[in-house]
């Protein structure tokens, strides 16, 4: 399903504005984005239930809301799993990116094999990984979406398609240089807003 070409500009600037809040601020909005997400797909979820149970719009908008609580509830509370996600979308993330101008499918492989082992290092590394995560997959978000503005390019396509993300790097050369020089500008920025510093404080107080 692809957005209207009315509110495609509109969501293109939604996710550019996410993968912004992901790439200096990803490590403090983790959970709360975690949270977020999970409401938004817990309220679907409800709503498709009462569609589902033939409720009126009264009926769907309570199964959305109930929905919502529920799955924003369950989204905070499994934190451990979305940080393993987390891992998993930073080494699949950056094998796609190294890979993609030598083999296509070698990308979507290295993909899934640097994306577990980075997982379980996250569990490890909790912090570390998830400010280079979510520098990283921020820039990635915003540089696609971004190509949506400078050349045309159905970036949400690319996402419900994530097997042709590689030809998608491997033909738009600029954007490997960019996703990776906005990653350590936001991985730089998050560390100096609060990262390792801030547990050092916290060590030199105690």
């Amino acid at each position: 399903m692809t957005p209207s070409p009315e509110l495609y500009p509109w969501i293109t600037v939604a996710a550019i504005v996410w993968g912004l809040l992901d790439i200096f601020f990803g490590y403090k909005v983790f959970k709360i984005t975690l949270a977020v997400f999970g409401g938004l797909v817990g309220g679907v979820l409800g709503q498709t239930a009462g569609v589902a149970l033939g409720y009126g719009l009264t009926g769907q908008i309570i199964g959305f809301v109930f929905g919502g609580l529920i799955g924003a509830g369950l989204a905070w509370l499994l934190y451990l799993a979305a940080v393993f996600l987390a891992g998993f979308g930073f080494g699949a993330t950056l094998a796609v990116l190294l890979l993609a101008h030598f083999n296509h499918m070698a990308a979507m492989l290295g993909g899934c094999v640097l994306g577990i082992i980075g997982g379980f290092v996250a569990l490890k590394m909790q912090q570390v990984l998830i400010v280079l995560s979510t520098s990283l997959i921020g820039a990635f978000r915003v540089v696609v979406a971004l190509a949506y503005f400078t050349s045309k390019i159905d970036w949400f396509w690319y996402f419900q398609n994530p097997q042709n993300l590689p030809a998608l790097i491997d033909n738009n050369t600029w954007m490997f240089p960019a996703i990776l020089v906005l990653a350590v500008i936001g991985a730089v920025a998050q560390f100096g807003l609060g990262g390792s510093s801030g547990e050092k404080k916290k060590a030199q107080k105690d």
